[in-house]
């Protein structure tokens, strides 16, 4: 027998004993509407078959071929949308409203409550420490209890480049995904970075390979920012309405904003008792006696009489106006809420925010893509963010059309992450 002979029989062997394995553990989920999240029309009567935690296919029922040992899971009536993705939250620090619990316990905690929720991916931007690093999904590749992680690390500060630099530095020999800097003065109320500081910082981010967020707050820094190769608006610009050349900024230097609209709202929605405390979607994971404090008429009182809630609130409508006239114009918005920080309550805000988004105008179908497509491919998240062959099987099931009303994508029915159904207590 010649050598070729033999080799051709052994690879014949090897197919024969691997092919009933590859398609064992393989899923169809037939029947509903499939929204992929990549902006297209939906797929009525869809089939989206995943193996070993990745898609495979996802298409018509005439498209897609069943392998024969495959477990089909008959959804007829339901929907599918892939998991959210919060490109910028925060993990590891809260504990109900309090902050200071920062721990590799209370980061695999959080990230269950956003998993619960629906939120299968956070980008944690900033006051992220080493607890956080074996937890990063480039880390932690076969977690599918609980959201996949992204970090930037400790948030750049600094009064000179130099000390600046050193922040980036100890980020880099950490291990991080992205950068964050922080170009506001809180209202007046603090020393803003110099823009020689944040022009050193972003070069050398991109020197490294890391994309930078930067939280701001005015037009005029926003522009600066933008000139001087800011990755992502980290927040929504308040002051000013944006204008046609901010408009043409944004899209030639081809960066995203992340609005956090419920950033805004948390700043004075606690100056009543919010009608969340009451929501069923809401109390399923926050018992009374975590939210009570800010029922307390005394600390209502001082959310009314602060100046700083006061303006917040004023100026979010110029917020909302900014997010839809950029949505309009093609800049690509990506899903943020900034929550994970005290009194925004990770995975019930998502909802919140997609609800605010809309009544700023965007069309559900915007909002999903900005949660899903936009954020995968602004922040260069690998294999996420659509339903797509080779990506990560990341979705959630609905038991009505978010597309009718962006508040059913809270009528969730399942959540998979990783191939794997995520044993959710809320649903």
């Amino acid at each position: 027998m010649t050598i070729t002979r033999i080799i051709f029989l052994c690879l014949i062997l090897i197919v024969a004993c691997k092919s009933p394995d590859q398609t064992r553990d393989s899923v169809a989920f037939t029947g509903a509407t499939i929204i992929d999240g990549s902006g297209s029309d939906p797929i009525v009567n869809g089939v989206l078959l995943i193996q070993q935690g990745k898609v495979v296919a996802v298409g018509t029922k005439e498209q897609v071929k069943i392998p024969e040992n495959a477990t089909v899971k008959d959804i007829s009536g339901k929907m599918i949308v892939p998991g959210i993705i919060n490109a910028h939250g925060h993990v590891g620090d809260v504990k109900g409203i309090e902050g200071g619990h920062y721990s590799h316990e209370n980061i695999i905690d959080n990230l269950s409550i956003y998993a619960r929720y629906g939120v299968t991916t956070v980008v944690s931007l900033g006051g992220d420490k080493q607890d956080a690093v074996p937890l990063r999904a480039v880390n932690d590749t076969t977690a599918t209890q609980r959201a996949r992680l992204f970090i930037a690390g400790e948030v750049i500060t600094g009064k000179t480049p130099a000390e600046a630099l050193e922040v980036i530095d100890r980020n880099h020999r950490m291990g991080v995904d992205f950068m964050k800097i922080r170009v506001d003065d809180n209202l007046g109320t603090a020393q803003k970075m110099t823009e020689e500081v944040y022009r050193a910082v972003i070069q050398r981010s991109h020197e490294l390979g890391y994309k930078i967020a930067t939280h701001m707050y005015y037009l005029e820094d926003a522009r600066k920012l933008l000139d001087a190769g800011s990755d992502m608006l980290a927040h929504s610009v308040r002051d000013l309405p944006v204008d046609d050349a901010f408009i043409q900024l944004i899209k030639e230097k081809k960066a995203s904003y992340c609005p956090t609209l419920t950033r805004e709202l948390s700043t004075y929605v606690y100056r009543e008792t919010p009608a969340f405390f009451s929501d069923p979607f809401f109390t399923a994971q926050y018992d009374s006696t975590v939210f009570s404090p800010l029922k307390d008429p005394a600390r209502q009182l001082q959310v009314r009489n602060s100046t700083s809630a006061k303006t917040y609130r004023e100026q979010l409508p110029v917020a909302m106006a900014n997010l839809k006239k950029l949505c309009d114009s093609g800049v690509p918005i990506v899903f943020g809420t900034d929550s994970g920080i005290p009194t925004r309550f990770m995975g019930y805000f998502e909802h919140v925010e997609m609800k605010m988004m809309a009544d700023a105008g965007l069309t559900p179908m915007q909002i999903i893509v900005s949660a899903t497509r936009n954020a995968a491919e602004h922040l260069g998240l690998k294999d996420l963010g659509t339903l797509s062959p080779g990506h990560h099987a990341d979705f959630l099931i609905l038991d009505a059309n978010p597309l009718a009303d962006i508040l059913n994508m809270r009528r969730i029915s399942e959540i998979w992450v990783g191939g794997a159904p995520h044993p959710n207590p809320l649903l």
